[in-house]
């Protein structure tokens, strides 16, 4: 089975973002800086009413608001700034392999990916995982590596259910050897 596609900017950028959603370490150290770190808030008031001569009240207010404002909009704020960075990123270079005219054909050995910049093969014993989201098939081939593929390549939901199957079937084949 072969899907064409194209790969643009935001597709790269929504990759990224997806990896940062599902790494356990960054949502350890996003948990870390959204709620750990910001916990600086709940004892700032203490130093800061020692030296303003304001009542500790005024202060434990102020800094709980700033705490709970930095809870719920720091996601966002992150979100937007690591966006901003990888589309700096990308500016950079051509990034030819990243972007334009991709094909995927899956075999009984394992998925071909063919780009302007050449062909790639990887073995179904390769695929650690498939992450299956509203616009995106994500296929693992490590930690930190994926074929990203948009849904719009599919010409209809069977097809694109079905190319889930096989790549799903040919792993299975694989963890039961």
């Amino acid at each position: 089975m072969k899907i064409e596609y194209d790969l643009t900017k935001e597709d790269f950028v929504e990759y990224n973002l997806h990896f940062i959603s599902t790494s356990e370490t960054m949502k350890k150290s996003l948990f870390i800086q959204r709620y750990i770190i910001s916990l600086i808030f709940l004892a700032a008031p203490f130093l800061v009413a020692r030296v303003t001569n304001e009542p500790l009240m005024y202060w434990i207010v102020v800094f709980l608001i700033v705490y709970m404002l930095w809870v719920a909009f720091y996601l966002k704020f992150f979100n937007h700034s690591v966006k901003k960075r990888i589309e700096k990123l990308v500016a950079e270079g051509k990034n030819t392999n990243i972007f334009g005219s991709h094909s995927l054909t899956l075999t009984e050995e394992g998925i071909i990916e063919t780009s302007s910049s050449g062909e790639a093969k990887t073995n179904w014993s390769a695929v650690e995982k498939i992450y299956d989201t509203e616009k995106y098939l994500y296929i693992y081939i490590s930690s930190v590596n994926a074929y990203v593929v948009p849904v719009r390549a599919f010409k209809s939901l069977e097809e694109k259910n079905q190319f889930l199957r096989r790549i799903k079937d040919r792993m299975d084949n694989i963890d039961e050897k």
